[in-house]
């Protein structure tokens, strides 16, 4: 048997079939009713469901609470539509979103009191479905239509197998390729700022994915920038020197263990930061 959450076990009457799905859209459905409920309990699934909980007692009867369960489940997707999401890739969430919010399908969000960044991103991606008053055939073609999108956009995948996340030169590299190229314009302001790699891939591909550009031009393009980089490495192979240097023994293993999270070799890692204080010394003459 499945353990119950505490508020679950609170539940009145006519909220009984009630999870966390519905209880998102129940906060939403009320304040459109009047309710005055303290957003800053919305982000935590329990707090949210014990607060709204705590202000329908009193208010609300069996009925009318059966009438919202009614209303909730009149017009919306089954949990099962959703399955081919995964939250856990960041680069589908950061697509799917925007093509929510940005305007790009038949449902829109709609308008609600709170933040809704707060949520988290499976919440964002129902609480648009839920809302929305379209007929449920329109919403199914909807969720299809992203999924096929989705599908004909990760096509390009085996042209990416070069690239490597973990790789703090290519990634930082790969970055400024793509500002300078005609890929440029659809890099999202979201993610104009990177801060680690993982954020730099995110810049990269997703400025791939919001393009209008085909499957062969990317795949094109790709090629284009592997081939480049290949011929950079080559080069910079050509022109490394034998340093030997003498260091303690847990300076060493600090530099193997910097250089690993970074996916570098420990000669690399050494360039990278010299290169990183250059930079950092050329905007300090600019600022001067």
């Amino acid at each position: 048997m499945a353990l119950k959450l505490g508020w679950e076990k609170r539940k009145p009457v006519g909220l009984s079939c009630f999870k966390n799905r519905e209880m998102l859209w129940l906060w939403c459905r009320l304040e459109a009713n009047g309710y005055d409920l303290n957003p800053k309990l919305l982000g935590d699934a329990g707090s949210r469901a014990n607060h709204l909980i705590d202000n329908v007692a009193g208010r609300e009867t069996v009925e009318s609470l059966r009438a919202y369960r009614d209303e909730c489940f009149s017009n919306r997707l089954d949990d099962s539509e959703f399955n081919w999401i995964d939250y856990n890739n960041k680069r589908l969430v950061e697509w799917l979103l925007e093509s929510i919010f940005g305007d790009h399908i038949s449902v829109k969000p709609t308008v609600t009191r709170f933040d809704e960044s707060t949520l988290k991103s499976h919440e964002r991606v129902n609480l648009a479905f839920d809302l929305s008053t379209l007929p449920i055939q329109i919403k199914k073609k909807a969720i299809t239509d992203l999924r096929q999108a989705w599908s004909l956009l990760i096509d390009i995948d085996p042209s990416l197998d070069w690239v490597d996340k973990k790789h703090d030169d290519q990634c930082r590299w790969l970055v400024d390729e793509i500002k300078r190229s005609d890929l440029a314009q659809w890099i999202s302001p979201r993610l104009q700022s990177p801060v680690n790699n993982e954020e730099r891939y995110l810049l990269f591909i997703n400025a791939l994915d919001r393009s209008s550009f085909p499957l062969k031009l990317k795949t094109l393009f790709l090629s284009h920038i592997k081939a480049k980089w290949n011929r950079k490495k080559k080069k910079e192979s050509a022109e490394k020197v034998q340093c030997n240097l003498n260091v303690n023994l847990s300076t060493k293993e600090y530099i193997k263990e910097l250089a690993d999270d970074r996916g570098l070799k420990m000669g690399e890692l050494i360039d990278a930061l010299v290169a990183e204080e250059r930079e950092r010394e050329r905007e300090r003459e600019r600022e001067n």
